[in-house]
């Protein structure tokens, strides 16, 4: 492969998945994408790329090839945000990818409590409902410890949850809950064991179902931070205790430098500390 340029294609088709989200990322047109990787694979001799339900997968002639331009382009942004930083320049801009729910209860009120964290930073905060590894993000926030890869992972906090109804409610009917991603299948499990029936409605985060709730005053799963709120919400079992669920973040190893990043992670933990999260300081690495 001699033109370096069809580099940024393969990593934005492999992060995104799509020809429309990776054009999107490179600023071009979904032809565009098409024709570089179809020239890409012309010159390796088989297909760069897998065509699967959940999008385009990278095939193994390519991985190798994915992981050096990976590398290559996060020192590339590290060293320019050290440079920024150095010299007080324009801000440097990084995409968070995070649970809706840990967004609207504590990230957001974290923008108010530790703003001056964020310092020369220009933060993009996303919602990430699945655990498809760091897609378009550069650094995500979720649910469970993450998948093996070439990442730095650390331990944020951990968010308790219960199964909730309203004061003027029953727990002898119909429910609802979320629809079956990856990170909400222990919250699903515990509440399909105690109301022996599938949810009546279901839709994508918490935020939502709280919401959803409101609404029909049916009971559901809900996070304790998130249920607190609300004066008219009740445990379904005021005895037992909660399901408590582990809070990751985690970023590429070439960013390990970044200057960004470190201030971005530490104000994620900041965030978590604040609502009174148990915290891990030690970073671990993860290594495929």
């Amino acid at each position: 492969m001699n033109n370096w340029d069809d580099l940024r294609f393969l990593v934005a088709l492999s992060k995104t998945g799509t020809m429309t989200a990776a054009a999107k990322l490179l600023g071009t047109n979904t032809a565009t994408v098409s024709r570089r990787i179809d020239r890409l694979s012309e010159a390796l001799g088989r297909p760069a790329f897998i065509k699967t339900s959940e999008g385009w997968r990278p095939s193994d002639a390519v991985r190798d090839l994915i992981h050096v331009a990976q590398n290559f382009d996060g020192q590339l942004q590290s060293t320019l945000n050290r440079q920024s930083d150095e010299m007080e320049a324009e801000q440097v801009s990084l995409n968070l990818g995070c649970v809706p729910v840990v967004i609207a209860l504590i990230l957001f009120p974290g923008l108010t409590h530790h703003a001056n964290m964020l310092r020369g930073i220009k933060l993009t905060i996303s919602d990430r409902l699945g655990r498809e590894g760091l897609g378009e993000n550069d650094l995500v926030v979720q649910f469970g410890r993450p998948e093996q890869g070439r990442i730095v992972a650390r331990r944020a906090g951990q968010m308790s949850f219960r199964l909730y109804r309203f004061c003027d409610g029953d727990t002898s009917g119909d429910w609802a809950g979320l629809n079956d991603a990856p990170n909400s299948s222990p919250f699903m499990a515990q509440a399909r064991t105690w109301f022996d029936c599938e949810p009546k409605l279901k839709v994508d985060n918490f935020v939502a179902l709280h919401g959803l709730m409101q609404v029909t005053r049916l009971p559901g799963p809900l996070p304790d931070l998130l249920a607190r709120r609300d004066p008219d919400l009740v445990p379904v079992q005021p005895e037992a205790n909660p399901f408590v669920v582990e809070c990751w973040l985690f970023y590429h190893e070439s960013r390990r430098s970044d200057p960004g990043m470190r201030r971005a992670v530490d104000w994620v933990i900041h965030c978590f500390e604040e609502f009174g999260m148990d915290v891990m300081p030690k970073i671990g690495r993860v290594h495929a």
